[in-house]
């Protein structure tokens, strides 16, 4: 899969433009909760050929309920730490800690042979939950939050763009060669997310799920969305659950500032 993106360029992290920026990502992933997180990772399951690949390479990290828990709140963990919605304030991006964080996280991918496209694929599904999610959204502010997202990847070493047309259009056509049939195991991953789902306050109804897919993910979850559901005493028995046993990367909402260069 061609990847004509930048990758690597960063550009300056201070100055009114980049405050904006860091300011409006806080603002959507404070805002967006959980629900776009666990539907990018249903988004993953339903296209054939990533979890294929992702669980010939790492079969653990997706073998059971706890183990698929650790990865979504390490993964939700980094990215509260990438867009500055976490707990403590970061300065996202602009904070060296961050950025060394991001190159850590590419090493490991790197180690496993998960390939460049895949992960420019999985971060724009990311950004394009947490606007539907978000919707209605000013063009100023879907601007801001693309340009802070491909910068953030592109520190990650990911290729990534911030003309939103070109990724886009990149997006569509990995979903158009890769949703065209399930994986054997989607179905398992799948009730699992959804089961992870209502323990961190996300619906399972596919009424909450549907908008979120694009529409090749969309049609794959459809005919099955109420079979992998968990059940109404199981989703009663998750939420119970879910708050005594869930840890949570989000934080409360305050405004991002971003940290001095070098900090």
């Amino acid at each position: 899969m061609p990847l004509p993106f930048a990758r690597g360029h960063v550009p300056d992290l201070s100055g009114p433009e980049f405050a904006a920026e860091l300011r409006t990502a806080s603002e959507l992933w404070f805002a967006c909760g959980y629900r776009p997180g666990i539907t990018a990772y249903l988004h993953f399951f339903l296209l054939h050929d990533f979890i294929t690949l992702h669980d010939r390479a790492s079969a653990s990290r997706f073998a059971t309920f706890r183990s698929m828990a650790q990865s979504f709140y390490e993964t939700d963990l980094f990215v509260r730490d990438v867009t500055d919605s976490g707990p403590k304030a970061t300065g996202g991006i602009s904070a060296l800690r961050v950025r060394e964080l991001l190159t850590g996280i590419m090493a490991r991918h790197r180690a496993l042979s998960i390939p460049l496209w895949m992960m420019t694929y999985f971060g724009f599904s990311l950004v394009e939950a947490v606007e539907r999610q978000c919707a209605p959204l000013p063009d100023t502010q879907r601007a801001r939050h693309l340009r802070y997202m491909a910068t953030a990847f592109r520190i990650m070493g990911i290729p990534f763009a911030g003309d939103r047309a070109q990724m886009e259009a990149f997006a569509r056509a990995v979903e158009q060669q890769h949703a065209r049939a399930l994986a054997p195991q989607a179905e398992r991953h799948a009730r699992r997310i959804l089961l992870l789902g209502e323990m961190v306050g996300v619906s399972s109804h596919p009424d909450s799920i549907l908008p979120l897919l694009p529409d090749a993910p969309r049609r794959r979850f459809t005919p099955i969305a109420t079979t992998v559901r968990p059940g109404c005493a199981l989703r009663t028995l998750a939420r119970a659950a879910g708050r005594l046993l869930i840890r949570r990367a989000v934080g409360r909402p305050r405004i991002a500032v971003p940290q001095s260069a070098g900090a």
